[in-house]
């Protein structure tokens, strides 16, 4: 039989045990607790790495030729195209109004390195905008640049050029003397969609004189196929050297809705003018 003394000390043994498993029970609590804080702020701190990587990689591409860049205005392609070109000549041409608002439908670029007839480098661009209604900003650009013979790039270096900017094409050739490629963006700020094969979705012959009906329905048949599209070609020589780089640009995905922007401003205007006209207009005539 255990004396009193003994069992008192066995009592307080079982109370310190009791309190040791409470305390380890509330860590382990605490533990599971902040080990799930834990997890869900790594989840989200890698969900948010995710989508902000993915939102870099996709915005990786910028809609511009050497700098002239869809959206922009006529004024900012001129002021960018003379700081390339300073010695360049261009030609802007405007639409007009019945009630006389003027607004810049194209343009033409000439570029010839006078100052160097035996060794010359030859650019020509053209750019093509938007009406007022939808801000007169620009949504088709070209260019054809000929090399200086005596600084030719290989055809290879003008490719990975155009991929370091666009990102990985739609598709994609080569010959034995160039390359060509194409990206069709579907949507702005996405990586280029992947194709089988190339598309007509800028004409040579046909680049557009300016947001116009018949460029307005082509646009709104193949926004869907064309969306933002880039054309891309570099030719050369069997050794490997470029000889000159064609590229090709045009925004789609917002055409018709820009078209509709243009009439109904355009409208506006006119009615506007009408109105004034009723009341400031002189008597008939005797009949």
């Amino acid at each position: 039989m255990k004396s009193p003394s003994k069992i008192a000390e066995n009592k307080t043994r079982m109370r310190e045990r009791v309190h040791i498993r409470a305390r380890i029970d509330a860590t382990d609590e605490t533990l599971n607790r902040d080990t799930g804080d834990i997890m869900k702020i790594t989840f989200f701190t890698a969900l948010a790495a995710i989508l902000l990587g993915g939102a870099a990689a996709t915005n990786a591409a910028d809609y511009d030729i050497n700098g002239m860049a869809l959206g922009m205005s006529a004024d900012q392609v001129i002021a960018k195209f003379q700081e390339v070109r300073p010695d360049a000549q261009y030609q802007f041409a405007k639409w007009k109004l019945p009630e006389g608002t003027e607004w810049v439908a194209n343009g033409r670029t000439l570029y010839n390195d006078l100052a160097n007839p035996d060794d010359m480098e030859h650019e020509r661009m053209q750019f093509a905008f938007t009406g007022l209604g939808s801000g007169n900003k620009l949504f088709a650009a070209s260019r054809e640049l000929k090399f200086r013979p005596s600084q030719r790039p290989t055809t290879e270096s003008v490719y990975a050029a155009a991929v370091q900017k666009f990102g990985e094409p739609s598709v994609t050739g080569k010959s034995a003397t160039g390359i060509w490629a194409a990206w069709k963006f579907g949507s702005e700020g996405t990586m280029a969609e992947k194709l089988k094969s190339p598309l007509a979705c800028i004409g040579t012959s046909d680049f557009p004189v300016g947001l116009d009906e018949f460029t307005a329905k082509k646009a709104k048949q193949s926004v869907s196929m064309c969306g933002i599209y880039v054309d891309f070609v570099v030719r050369g020589d069997p050794t490997g050297l470029a000889n000159e780089l064609e590229m090709k640009m045009m925004d789609q995905l917002h055409l018709a809705q820009d078209f509709d922007a243009d009439n109904s401003d355009a409208r506006k205007r006119i009615d506007a003018a009408k109105i004034k006209n009723v009341g400031n207009a002189a008597p008939a005539p005797k009949l």
